[in-house]
């Protein structure tokens, strides 16, 4: 008796295995990048949300907003509100500034303090415009874009959001 493998069985075992190892590794290729690109819309949802709450919350706390440096109706916008949240020494008001720079990071300033970077490193702003809303010097609208900064178009995403607050006063 033989005992052995035969040169065809051993190419067909061979053929089968590669086969096997192909499709898992097809497989596994195709879940990471699909992982990756749920990873993408969360991180650019995220940062938008966040950034709008953050914005949203300044305008609550503000007194007024600052016109003199604001920029309405057009994007990159930009938003300068007066406020009495933290005041330097003997000043009642203080102000605090939300723009985006020329990399299209969105930015919050608050007097005599670092901008704040509201957005991940990845995130870019495509659109940061506000308004007021009905004709009112009391409530902002805010229309904002945030991509997913991206070579690669299959990674390329975008979120848009809207949302509108009234001073506080």
């Amino acid at each position: 008796m033989n005992k052995g493998f035969t040169l065809i069985e051993l190419l067909i075992y061979l053929g089968i295995f590669v086969v096997l190892i192909t499709a898992i590794t097809l497989f596994a290729i195709v879940f990471i990048k699909a992982i990756h690109k749920s990873q993408i819309k969360n991180e650019v949802a995220f940062g938008a949300f966040s950034a709008m709450k953050a914005m949203l919350f300044e305008i609550k706390m503000a007194r007024s907003v600052y016109n003199p440096s604001s920029v309405f109706n057009s994007h990159p916008g930009q938003l300068s509100l007066a406020t009495s949240e933290n005041p330097p020494n003997n000043e009642t008001l203080t102000y605090v500034d939300i723009y985006v720079d020329g990399d299209n990071r969105l930015y919050l300033k608050k007097e005599n303090q670092q901008p704040q970077v509201l957005i991940s490193e990845n995130l870019r702003v495509a659109n940061l415009d506000f308004g007021y809303l009905a004709s009112s010097s009391e409530s902002i609208k805010i229309d904002l874009t945030i991509v997913y900064d991206s070579f690669n178009p299959e990674y390329q995403y975008s979120y848009n959001l809207s949302s509108s607050a009234s001073i506080r006063k």
